[in-house]
């Protein structure tokens, strides 16, 4: 089995109504008879999990000890694991609040098993949980150093990351047999024969562990040594993504719900990657405390972008711009997110030279950002649009990666007479798609064409047959005739000319052929 790593994080858990007016210092879950978690103030004070009740309220008289809620742990276990499906498809939920990722497969995607690791635990931390992390080549193997680790202080300075199966059984041996899921079952006899360790129980006669305490003791010791295997069911992501979270307090300002949006967020990149698939966008959905009567109960913010994303820092980045320019109708006491905009998710190509591609998709996501801040609305981009008129021939619309665009398919060629004909609907629909920063494929025009166009084309006085413009004007190209917007009822007839004055600077003219009236439409740098 290649690596495996168990996350066992603490759960957050309901406070019972005999502790809520008690002014406690520290925490502990505990069930009828012994602790089951504490938190790291008891933990200071001496309380661990296995304590009894009694010995842990006499070592901390402060201690506040809450009932289980078993339907709690488990939506907190699922939606954890949902946001560690970004490192692995292979999580499973295991027994003593552990959570096991296979990840052998992409540890050199990660960048190694330190590196996988500290992920994981950032991963946890962002959902709100406190984990102890081990790695071992067997799924037993690694819950059992997690326990150790989680266990306390006297197994502190141990060996947790373990990768070889030789240096396992060594490391295994070592660790106390009351770590084995089987070991409250069986304390008493156990304490009976001297057995302290898993190797002092591994030495003892085979024959004689299966009549004290059944087959599944030597089933355990081999699976988790590896020398027996150990299939599991797999935790499988929903079909549909809806996440939802209760909040522990009222929160009144639209800037601080991001930390609690974060682990909705994590949690749909677990998603996400397991379903292979990319978002254009989401809805958060806000429930508000009815602060008065007029107030409303829910709420919602709706984002989207450009290019479909799975990456949750971006996400997080574009919610968080949202959320600045948010005012709420009402203070927040829960957050839902549903995502329904799922498109299949491309992975990037990993080639040794950068491609048009990435560039286009680091553009996208830099737009999007930008968009995000200063409105949508203000990030603009240019389309070539099928018309010879100037100010018709490119428009700004919002900007969206990989809209299709209307670019010209005739060939604009310059000519003495030429007159522009419209395109159907039809033909217009099967215009190529073309990125964001593609040309259109078309000829250059024989005459030139300015960089600078009039927003609206300058009407010029003639003196001697000659159009003026400060001074008068000398053409120095042969007649460009555009007709063109017959079809829209914005017809034009116009002879087009390149001119320059007698200091060199070069101008874009053209006469009406109705009327003969001269024009100033562009300027050349």
């Amino acid at each position: 089995m290649a690596p495996t790593s168990p996350v066992s994080a603490s759960l957050p858990a309901s406070r019972p109504d005999e502790a809520a007016g008690q002014d406690a210092r520290c925490f502990a879950l505990a069930d009828h008879a012994r602790i089951l978690i504490a938190d790291l103030d008891a933990f200071r004070l001496g309380v661990q999990p296995g304590s009894t009740r009694a010995h842990a309220l006499a070592l901390a008289p402060g201690l506040a000890l809450l009932e289980p809620d078993p339907a709690r742990e488990t939506r907190a276990f699922e939606a954890l694991a949902l946001a560690l499906l970004a490192y692995t498809p292979k999580v499973s939920l295991a027994q003593s609040h552990t959570l096991l990722l296979e990840v052998g497969s992409g540890l050199r995607l990660f960048g190694g098993v330190r590196a996988l690791l500290a992920k994981v635990a950032a991963t946890v931390a962002s959902c709100g949980h406190a984990a102890r992390i081990a790695c071992a080549p067997t799924a037993w193997g690694a819950w059992t150093l997690a326990q150790a680790r989680a266990s306390a202080g006297a197994h502190a300075a141990r060996r947790f990351r373990v990768l070889k199966e030789a240096t396992l059984a060594r490391a295994l041996d070592a660790l106390p047999v009351a770590l084995a899921p089987f070991a409250a079952q069986h304390e008493q006899a156990l304490t009976q024969i001297g057995c302290a360790t898993l190797g002092d129980l591994r030495r003892l006669p085979r024959d004689g562990i299966v009549r004290r305490f059944g087959d599944g003791v030597l089933a355990w010791l081999a699976q988790a040594r590896g020398e027996a295997p150990d299939p599991r069911a797999w935790f499988a992501a929903p079909p549909s993504f809806h996440a939802s979270l209760e909040l522990q307090a009222r929160v009144e300002s639209a800037e601080a719900l991001l930390f609690a949006a974060r682990r909705l967020v994590m949690q749909l990149a677990g998603w996400l990657a397991a379903q292979h698939g990319a978002l254009s966008g989401f809805e958060l959905r806000l429930e508000h405390e009815l602060a008065s009567r007029h107030a409303p109960r829910t709420s919602s913010l709706a984002l989207s972008w450009a290019a479909p994303s799975r990456d949750a820092e971006h996400l997080l980045w574009l919610l968080r711009e949202k959320l600045n320019q948010t005012e709420l109708a009402a203070p927040v006491i829960g957050l839902a997110l549903v995502a329904d905009q799922v498109s299949a998710y491309a992975p990037p190509t990993d080639t040794l030279f950068p491609t048009p591609e990435a560039s286009d998709a680091s553009l996208a996501q830099l737009f999007e950002r930008i968009g995000a801040r200063i409105g949508e609305q203000n990030v603009l981009q240019l389309f070539v649009e099928d018309d010879h008129r100037p100010e018709q021939a490119m428009s700004a619309r919002t900007y969206r990666a990989g809209a299709r665009r209307t670019a010209a398919r005739k060939p604009r060629t310059s000519h003495d007479s030429r007159k522009a004909n419209g395109s159907s609907d039809a033909q217009q629909e099967a215009a190529p798609v073309q990125t964001a920063f593609d040309l259109p494929e078309v000829p250059l025009p024989s005459q030139p064409r300015p960089a600078w166009l009039l927003e609206k084309p300058l009407k010029l006085m003639v003196r001697n047959d000659r159009p003026v413009y400060r001074r008068p004007l000398k053409t120095l190209t042969r007649t460009e005739r555009i007709e063109a917007g017959w079809w829209d009822g914005e017809g034009v007839g116009r002879d087009y000319y390149v001119a320059a004055d007698d200091q060199g600077r070069m101008f874009w003219l053209y006469r009406e052929r109705i009327g003969g009236q001269w024009y100033l439409q562009g300027l050349f740098g």
